[in-house]
């Protein structure tokens, strides 16, 4: 009897350990955090660690909470409620470096004492914000332009597929370097637009394709005939069939955009310090990797089981596709 899980069980599972990490990521500051999540300020009730939140932290933040020192509470404040992990990911302790995983660091500490636990939780975030933010931009650019060209056709076909293949002539790695080193250096928004600006290739040629198999079809005959528009019929009548396989385009996608934003916070052109990524944790860990191996195994980890995961919801959604006969469902 074999040992390996169902297909279905298994991208059932991928698909929730993937909304766990989401929401890690989302909920980083209130679970790795050594400001604690409830604290008194000369009596007044606060949160502090709320105030670390993305998005929704301004409406925690005040000028008392920014007068709350980073490593102890100070004079005045009581914590009441602290973080599960009681430490900050870039909190400095020199005295601490190159911890081994206890009972006071689980996962260890790395070359500047910083909790490695801490720095994978807040790794999270951008690491799969990259991921699926530079696939999103690449699906929306792709199927913009693939729709265009298998719709209209004529010149603006010729320059899509030309375009296309110029691009797709270049490495990804090398495009993204490019792109991110010409924007000036790190940050979120160059790394998804420098991934993004060569995924978009892939999904243009697919939708594209699939435009021009379906528009032989009796269905888009009959849509044509009652008056409907080629907006109307791209949104109404090929958007759901073409559903599925971008669902696993943007799986794969997110894997690969992964890897990339990894690769080029391992070269220096990553998330910028001291937010962590789990590709600069590797790349501040190869300098230490003779001393300890603790901070090279768990980002690696991570990593793969984020690939992993991805790689099983896309299998999961590709075989709901075949088991719909390709009908939405």
């Amino acid at each position: 009897m074999s040992d390996r899980l169902p297909a279905p069980t298994a991208g059932r599972l991928a698909t929730w350990l993937l909304l766990v990490l989401i929401l890690t990521g989302l909920l980083a500051p209130l679970i790795a955090n050594d400001r604690p999540l409830l604290a008194t300020i000369d009596g007044r009730l606060a949160a502090p660690a709320f105030a670390d939140l993305p998005l929704l932290g301004r409406l925690f933040d005040s000028p008392a909470l920014r007068a709350v020192p980073w490593h102890a509470p100070g004079p005045g404040v009581r914590a009441i409620v602290r973080a599960p992990v009681p430490h900050s990911y870039r909190g400095i302790r020199l005295d601490r470096a190159l911890l081994p995983p206890g009972r006071s660091h689980w996962l260890g500490t790395d070359a500047l004492g910083r909790d490695l636990l801490a720095r994978l939780i807040h790794g999270a975030r951008p690491s799969l914000l990259v991921g699926f933010g530079a696939t999103a931009m690449a699906l929306l650019v792709g199927g913009v332009l693939g729709g265009l060209a298998g719709l209209r056709g004529g010149v603006i076909d010729v320059a899509v597929v030309r375009l296309a293949d110029v691009v797709a002539c270049f490495p990804p790695f090398i495009m993204a370097l490019a792109f991110v080193a010409a924007a000036g250096g790190g940050g979120l928004a160059p790394i998804m637009a420098g991934i993004a600006i060569h995924r978009w290739t892939g999904t243009a040629r697919y939708v594209r394709g699939e435009i021009l198999r379906h528009r032989g079809e009796d269905a888009w005959t009959a849509a044509r005939s009652t008056g409907a528009s080629p907006l109307r019929l791209a949104t109404r009548h090929l958007l759901p069939l073409l559903a599925p396989p971008l669902a696993v385009l943007l799986s794969f996608g997110a894997a690969h955009a992964i890897v990339l934003e990894s690769s080029l916070s391992f070269v220096g052109l990553g998330v910028e310090p001291p937010a962590p990524s789990w590709g600069v944790m590797l790349a501040e860990a190869r300098q230490t990797i003779d001393a300890a191996w603790w901070p090279v195994l768990f980002p690696a980890a991570a990593l793969f089981a984020v690939l992993a995961c991805l790689c099983a919801a896309a299998e999961r959604v590709a075989g709901n596709g075949r088991a719909n006969g390709g009908k939405p469902g």
